[in-house]
C-alpha cells in the first residue's frame, strides 16, 4: 500500500532539500510539491511576489489542489510513495497569518480538496533562522518578512497540535534533521 507524507514549514526548513534526499535514495518515491506546476500552481506562485487579497491567493492554492490531490492519487494508485513539498497545511499557516481569515476556516474549506496525508512532518524553524538562510535568493515572495513568518509559524504548531503532526528541530543541522525524518518515516 502506497503512504502519502507530506513535509511542511517556513523557507529555509531543510523540506525540499531532505525530500529531494530521500526520493534520490529511492525510486519508487514520488517527489511533488505545492504550488505545483499546474496553471494554477504557477498562477499561485505568482501571487505570492504581488500584493492581493488573502481570498485571492486562498482560491488559486484551491484550484492548485483540486488538480494536484487528483495526480497524488493517480501516483499512488499505481504502487508509488508520494512525498509532497508543502500541502494543505501550508495554505491555511500563511493564509491565517494575515489577520483576514481564521485558522478554523481554512482547514475547513479545504477538506473536500484533500487527501488525508499518513504522516504530516512539521520543519519548526524560527523566522529569523529562516530569512538568514534565504537571504541569498534573488526574489523574495510578500510572506517572507519576520511578523509575518512569526504568525505562521504559530499557525503551524497549532496545526502539528490539533492534527498529530510530527515535528521536527530544522534549526539542527541537515544531518540531524535528515536522520530524524527518516526515523519517523521508518516507523
Amino acid at each position: 500500500m502506497s503512504m502519502f507524507i507530506v513535509f511542511e514549514g517556513i523557507d529555509g526548513s531543510g523540506k525540499s532539500t531532505v525530500a529531494s534526499r530521500i526520493v534520490t535514495e529511492n525510486e519508487n518515491i514520488y517527489l511533488t510539491q505545492e504550488p505545483s506546476r499546474n496553471i494554477a500552481g504557477r498562477l499561485a506562485k505568482r501571487a505570492a511576489h504581488v500584493e492581493s487579497s488573502p481570498y485571492y491567493d486562498l482560491f488559486l492554492y484551491l484550484a492548485d489542489r483540486v488538480h494536484h490531490t487528483q495526480k497524488i492519487g493517480e501516483v499512488m494508485k499505481g504502487g508509488r510513495d508520494v512525498i509532497c513539498d508543502r500541502y494543505w497545511g501550508s495554505t491555511a499557516a500563511y493564509q491565517a497569518a494575515g489577520g483576514e481569515i481564521e485558522l478554523d476556516y481554512l482547514v475547513e474549506i479545504q477538506k473536500p480538496f484533500i487527501s488525508k496525508p499518513d504522516i504530516t512532518i512539521l520543519f519548526d524553524l524560527s523566522p529569523e533562522i529562516s530569512l538568514q538562510r534565504i537571504k541569498v535568493r534573488n526574489e523574495r515572495s510578500k510572506y517572507e518578512k519576520i511578523d509575518f513568518l512569526k504568525r505562521v509559524r504559530e499557525n503551524y504548531l497549532q496545526l502539528a497540535q490539533d492534527y498529530g503532526w510530527k515535528i521536527v528541530d530544522a534549526s539542527k543541522d541537515l544531518e540531524y534533521v535528515y536522520s530524524q525524518v527518516k526515523k519517523i518515516i521508518k516507523k
